[in-house]
C-alpha cells in the first residue's frame, strides 16, 4: 500500500512496505502536545485521572491543542479524542532516550516523515520538510545547539494525495500514515497512526528520538502524543515552524504553556510541577530558593527579558506566575526566556554527551602515546576541557584536545589521568545541572617516563631527544658528558647516550 524512501546523507534508497505494517502502541494518561510534539515528557494533564481511564473498545487518548491567531497569540486546551492506534496489540510508552558516548548516536535525532504525498510529490515533501528544517533553529538556545541535532527526512509514499477531512469532513484518502483532520470531531486536530509513523521513521533513520509527521496540506492543524515522542503539522501552513518550536519547548524542556486562555480565570491548584509556572511571586520565590529564583532580574541577549514573576499562565489569568512577559511559550514568534532555555539545554544533554569521541574509560596509554578526545562543538562557544593527573588539574594543557605523558609532566610509573569536558554556558545557573548533565569525564591509566636520555625533559623518548643531545654535543655543552673521563666529550659519551636511549624509561 505504501513505499518508503530514505533520504539521508548521500543516500536515497527505496523500500516497499507490506500491507500489514501496523505496529500498535497505546497512549497513556499524560498530556499530549499539539502540532509538533516529538515529546519526551509532556505536561501533566489537568484532566482528572478518572477521565483518562476509558475501557475498551472506547479507548481514548489525551490531546493538547495550541493554536495561534493572526497576531501569534496562543490559545488551546486539552481534549479526549479516540485512540486511532488500533487494538491488535497492546501499546507501550516509547522512551528511546539514551545519552550517546564514544561518538555513537551522540545527537538528538529528529525524524520528519510525510503523509499524503504520492510518488510524484516527493519534491513537495522535500520542500516542505526543508522549510521546517531550515527555520527550526531560529531561536536560542536552538541556534547555539543546532550542531547537537541530526535531522533525517524519510519519504513515505501514499497512494492518494492529501489527508482525510481536508478541506472538509467526509473526505477520505488512502494514505500511508492515516493522517486526518477533525480528529475527535475537532477541526484543527490533525491525528496520525503513531505505530505506522514510528515504523517508517525507524526504518529510515539511523536513530529516532523525536518524530514530526507532516501532512501534504496547507490547512492549519496538528496533534501531539507525549508518550510516543511524536507530533504532527501541516507541511504547507505558514505557522507550522513556529508551532513546532513552541511544542519543542514542551517536549524537550517539559515547559508549560504560559498563556492565559482555556482554563479557569483564577488558578485553582497547588504549586505547578512545571518548571516555568509557580504560585509564588518573585519575592516569595527568592525567599524559598524555588523555581527560577537564580534568574530573577536577569537579562541576557537573545532571550525574552527581564526575568521576574508575571501573573498569568497555565490557562489562568490570576494566582499563577510565569518567568517573563511574552516568551515563546505564550505567543508564537517570540524568544524563549532564560529559565526555559536552561531547562531545554538540560534536556539536550540528556541525549548528548559533551565528549563526542574519545577512547573508552579505563583505556591504558604508554609514555609516548597520544590521548585524544573530540568535544561537542556548540556554535560560538567551546566547551571547557580539563586534564587532571592523580587528582590535580594540569593548567598548562587546559583546553587541549590531545595530550601525551610528556605534556602532562608524568614521572615514572602509572598515573590516573582524567579528562573532564564541561559546558560553561552562562545560560545554565543550576550547579546541579552543570555537574550532573553538562559535564562528562573519562579516566585513563597512563605510564609516565623517567630516563637519562630524556634530553628535552618532556617525559617522552623520541627523535627530539636525539636532536637535543646532538645539538648539545656539537656545541660542547657538558650536559652531554655521560661517560668517563669527566669533562671530555668523545665517542664514549655518544655510546652512553645510545645505551640510555635504547634502555627506555625506568
Amino acid at each position: 500500500m505504501a513505499g518508503l524512501y530514505l533520504d539521508g546523507p548521500m543516500t536515497h534508497t527505496n523500500y516497499k512496505m507490506h500491507d500489514g505494517l501496523n505496529l500498535i502502541f497505546r497512549a497513556v494518561g499524560v498530556a499530549a502536545l499539539v502540532c509538533f510534539a516529538g515529546l519526551i515528557q509532556g505536561e501533566v494533564s489537568e484532566l482528572a485521572e478518572s477521565d483518562l481511564s476509558v475501557s475498551e473498545p472506547d479507548r481514548m487518548t489525551v490531546v493538547h491543542g495550541c493554536w495561534g491567531d493572526e497576531q501569534g497569540r496562543l490559545s488551546g486546551g486539552q481534549f479526549l479524542v479516540p485512540d486511532t492506534l488500533g487494538a491488535d496489540e497492546p501499546g507501550s510508552i516509547w522512551d528511546d532516550r539514551t545519552r550517546g558516548f564514544d561518538g555513537v548516536d551522540n545527537r538528538v535525532d529528529l525524524v520528519i516523515v510525510g503523509d499524503g504525498y504520492t510518488a510524484g510529490e516527493m519534491g513537495q515533501f522535500q520542500f516542505d520538510a526543508q522549510v521546517i528544517e531550515a527555520n527550526f533553529f531560529a531561536y536560542e538556545p536552538f541556534i547555539r545547539y543546532q550542531p547537537y541535532f541530526r535531522v533525517t527526512r524519510v519519504e513515505v509514499v501514499s497512494n492518494e494525495s492529501g489527508v482525510d477531512n481536508d478541506p472538509s469532513q467526509g473526505i477520505d484518502r488512502d494514505t500511508a500514515l492515516d493522517m486526518e483532520y477533525w480528529c475527535g470531531n475537532i477541526e484543527r486536530l490533525l491525528c496520525v497512526n503513531v505505530g505506522k509513523a514510528r515504523s517508517f521513521a525507524q526504518l529510515g533513520a539511523p536513530d529516532v528520538d523525536q518524530i514530526l509527521a507532516i501532512a501534504n496540506s496547507s490547512k492549519y492543524g496538528g496533534a501531539g502524543y507525549s508518550s510516543n515522542n511524536l507530533g504532527t503539522a501541516a507541511g504547507q501552513n505558514s505557522a507550522a515552524v513556529d508551532i513546532a518550536i513552541h511544542e519543542m519547548g514542551h517536549s524537550l524542556g517539559n515547559l508549560a504553556d504560559e498563556y492565559t486562555y482555556g482554563g479557569p480565570a483564577a488558578y485553582p491548584g497547588d504549586e505547578s510541577s512545571s518548571w516555568n509556572l509557580s504560585i509564588l511571586n518573585a519575592a516569595e520565590m527568592d525567599a524559598a530558593d524555588s523555581k527560577w529564583f537564580r534568574w530573577l532580574n536577569a537579562s541576557l541577549s537573545g532571550f525574552d527579558n527581564p526575568v521576574s514573576s508575571y501573573e498569568g499562565g497555565g490557562y489562568s489569568v490570576t494566582g499563577i506566575y510565569r518567568p517573563s512577559n511574552n516568551s515563546m511559550m505564550r505567543n508564537l514568534g517570540r524568544r524563549f526566556n532564560l529559565p526555559g532555555a536552561e531547562r531545554l539545554i538540560r534536556e539536550f544533554y540528556r541525549e548528548v554527551s559533551p565528549i563526542d569521541e574519545g577512547p573508552s574509560a579505563g583505556a591504558s596509554f604508554g609514555a609516548g602515546e597520544v590521548i585524544g578526545i573530540v568535544p561537542m562543538r556548540p556554535a560560538g562557544q567551546a566547551l571547557r576541557i580539563e586534564w587532571i593527573v592523580d587528582g590535580v588539574s594540569v593548567s598548562s594543557v587546559l583546553g587541549s584536545e590531545s595530550v601525551t605523558a610528556g605534556d602532562l609532566g608524568l614521572g615514572a610509573g602509572e598515573h590516573e589521568v582524567e579528562v573532564r569536558v564541561v559546558d560553561d554556558t552562562p545560560w545554565v545557573r543550576s550547579q546541579s545541572i552543570i555537574d550532573n548533565v553538562l559535564t562528562d569525564s573519562r579516566v585513563y591509566q597512563v605510564t609516565g617516563c623517567a630516563a637519562y636520555a630524556d634530553f628535552n625533559g618532556d617525559r617522552t623518548l623520541d627523535l627530539s631527544d636525539l636532536n637535543a643531545f646532538a645539538s648539545g654535543f656539537v656545541s660542547g655543552d657538558l650536559v652531554t658528558d655521560l661517560a668517563m673521563p669527566a669533562g671530555v666529550l668523545d665517542l664514549a659519551d655518544i655510546l652512553a647516550f645510545v645505551d640510555a636511549f635504547t634502555g627506555g624509561c625506568f
